[in-house]
């Protein structure tokens, strides 16, 4: 079986740059909202509370201000979901429709280039196979398909999540993949193929696990043996791309609706989200048996700040919906739970109440913490006071992971009223909690740290202020650069007049050389470079560079307008205003570097007491007045203070 390897031409990766939206590719991951003219959300490259996460839509970019990750979709694709160059451009170019030239390569080859993208190929094909081995064997007709038709699932539900079966023979899978050239070692590594040889899943139907992009990171088999010895259900082991700890099931097909709904259902198993989808409610996963992780939960919280848990009304389902309330609570979502009926669960409740019916029933149900842990403990206390303490302790203990202190206080006047408990004595229970949290996050270099802090250091005589003359003048001139190659500053082009000025200006900082570098060599052949050249340029410090140049977290108000009488209204105005003061600051840096060049040769000639030596004194002190008059003059026009102590 012949399998191809991409080598993408730069005409497509053009074409995948220009076509490929910022908003379209990050919103896939990520709930955003609108702010201003960007988009924000939570940052997906770091655990945050508060959104720094921008989208530019108009610059094609994304920059975290938390984490200060940045750039434009090709390097979002590959930072969030782990891709090679190569990998991200073949997603970008699947999702949009982009037909890219292939060349052949063997199995082999592609087996050794890259053994992260052969686990993901090699998954690929096992998919296929046990898709193909339910719908189209006469062993997975009659017993895997037969099964999920009278679990009541429809052909188009099978095909959406990519149900499967495996056969019972023993080994026909591992000796497909054999035949289709893959290594034994790695089908063990992904648990397809056990180490004597064996298909792992035999006789199983399958489930397959997706990241949110797609991509098949493992598989969940149930066996349909009435033998008791066997598990029920049995899974993919932790792999160089599978983490347990780090996907919930139906993440894929769920992401979008449940950025929509702004609500996450989460269930137990496999078949709970695929009921429930079927059923219309789509904005739902599942955390597959594993007990629920803090990495579970921010993943859903990428798309939505809300959560519903529903789990079995039985004690294993209470603790299981107790832990992961406590979990959801401490990364700061608003979340319910819901026990559900020991004749129910979700697939059987959904197939009984049609999708509407079931999600009036949860919208009756759904309980807080409060009222959760009341309803389930304060009957069984019947009044005894040691328990009924050991009950206000034990929401006291949730109420305290709540990060937000507003919400944490609700909850308090909450608890308070419904226990008939003195709102301070809560207050300073929960107080007691979260300072004992914060001691134990304390480290020794912390002590030590606040230990300084006693200490006053004897007062040192302060510097002359000095005038710097690195990098902020040259950051705001390549800024400008890129910014407004539009615009025209008395009759001449902005990038013209700035190149001029910084025709003898020496610039230190070798990414900004090679910006304004290619700037001139653009200019002088009558070449037009757009932002997008260097949002793409082969240098990744070019590209992070440009998206920290041309990314603010802060943006024009109108209340300067309404509240200060401070209209910015001419877009034009402001650019010729900020350019001309750059021109003018990177002027003032470069006569200052004259002024103290001449002020130092003036020393140098203060022995030589020749005709020469004191005729190139008398024109070098007349140079330095003259400079000195240049400094003031450009000084006031830049509102910049230079002081006598450093020329």
């Amino acid at each position: 079986m012949a399998y191809f390897y991409p080598v993408i031409k730069k005409e497509t990766i053009d074409r995948i740059n220009d076509t490929a939206r910022i908003d379209e590719v990050v919103g896939d991951f990520v709930r955003l909202k609108k702010r201003g003219v960007n988009l924000i959300g939570l940052c997906p490259f770091h655990n945050e509370k508060t959104p720094s996460f921008n989208v530019s839509v108009p610059r094609g970019i994304y920059k975290c201000f938390g984490c200060g990750k940045g750039g434009n979709a090709v390097s979002f694709v590959m930072e969030h979901e782990k891709f090679t160059y190569r990998e991200a451009l073949l997603y970008l170019a699947n999702k949009y429709n982009i037909e890219v030239e292939e060349t052949e390569r063997t199995n082999e080859e592609i087996l050794e280039d890259n053994r992260r993208e052969s686990l993901y190929i090699i998954n690929a094909f096992a998919q296929n196979y046990f898709s193909e081995q339910l719908l189209n064997s006469e062993e997975g007709n009659n017993i895997g398909l037969s099964y999920f038709e009278e679990r009541g699932l429809r052909r188009e539900t099978i095909e959406t999540f990519k149900l499967g079966y495996c056969p019972s023979d023993g080994d026909s899978f591992t000796q497909s993949a054999h035949q289709a050239g893959y290594q034994n070692e790695l089908l063990q590594h992904l648990g397809l193929t056990t180490a004597y040889g064996k298909d792992f899943f035999r006789g199983r139907v399958m489930f397959t696990i997706q990241s949110v992009s797609g991509k098949i990171l493992g598989f969940g088999g149930r066996t349909l043996s009435a033998d008791k010895k066997q598990p029920k259900y049995i899974n993919s082991p932790e792999t160089d791309i599978y983490f347990k700890s780090k996907i919930v099931y139906g993440i894929y097909q769920a992401r979008k609706a449940i950025a929509q709904h702004d609500v996450c259902f989460l269930v137990e198993g496999y078949m709970d989200v695929i009921s429930l989808h079927q059923g219309g409610i789509e904005n739902v996963v599942a955390s597959s048996g594993t007990a629920l992780t803090q990495d579970q939960v921010r993943l859903i919280k990428r798309y939505t700040q809300n959560l519903i848990i529903l789990y079995d009304g039985d004690a294993a389902g209470v603790k299981a919906a107790l832990r992961g309330l406590d979990i959801a609570l401490e990364e700061g979502m608003n979340v319910k739970v819901v026990l559900l009926p020991a004749e129910d669960d979700p697939d059987t409740l959904v197939q009984k109440l049609g999708g509407d019916g079931f999600n009036k029933y949860v919208e009756a149900q759904k309980k807080d913490l409060i009222h959760l842990k009341t309803d389930l403990f304060l009957e069984e206390a019947k009044g005894d006071p040691v328990k009924v303490a050991g009950i206000i302790k034990d929401i006291v203990a949730s109420i305290a992971k709540i990060p937000d202190a507003i919400t944490r206080s609700l909850y308090v006047k909450q608890t308070a009223k419904m226990l008939e408990v003195e709102e301070q004595i809560l207050i300073t229970e929960t107080n007691k909690l979260l300072r004992k949290e914060a001691t134990k996050k304390v480290t020794p270099e912390d002590k030590a740290t606040v230990e300084a802090l006693d200490y006053t250091p004897p007062a040192k005589e302060q510097p002359l202020f000095t005038f710097h003359l690195d990098t902020p003048q040259e950051r705001d001139i390549v800024r400008l650069l890129l910014e407004n190659s539009n615009y025209e500053i008395e009759g001449e082009n902005a990038i013209a007049r700035i190149l001029r000025n910084l025709s003898d200006v020496e610039i230190d900082h070798p990414e900004y050389n090679m910006i304004i570098e290619e700037y001139r060599n653009a200019f002088a052949q009558n070449e037009f470079l757009t932002q997008a050249h260097f949002f793409n340029h082969p240098d990744e410090a070019i590209r992070n560079l440009t998206i920290d140049l041309l990314q603010s977290p802060y943006e024009l108000s109108d209340n300067w307008t309404k509240m200060h009488d401070v209209p910015i209204t001419d877009k034009q105005f402001l650019v010729r205003k900020d350019i001309v003061k750059s021109i003018s600051l990177l002027k003032l840096k470069k006569i200052i570097r004259m002024k103290q060049d001449v002020d130092n040769r003036i020393k140098e000639l203060q022995h030589d007491t020749s005709e020469n030596g004191i005729q190139e004194t008398m024109l070098c002190q007349k140079e330095s007045i003259q400079l000195q008059q240049f400094i003031r003059k450009l000084s006031t026009d830049t509102g910049t203070v230079v002081l006598p102590g450093i020329l």
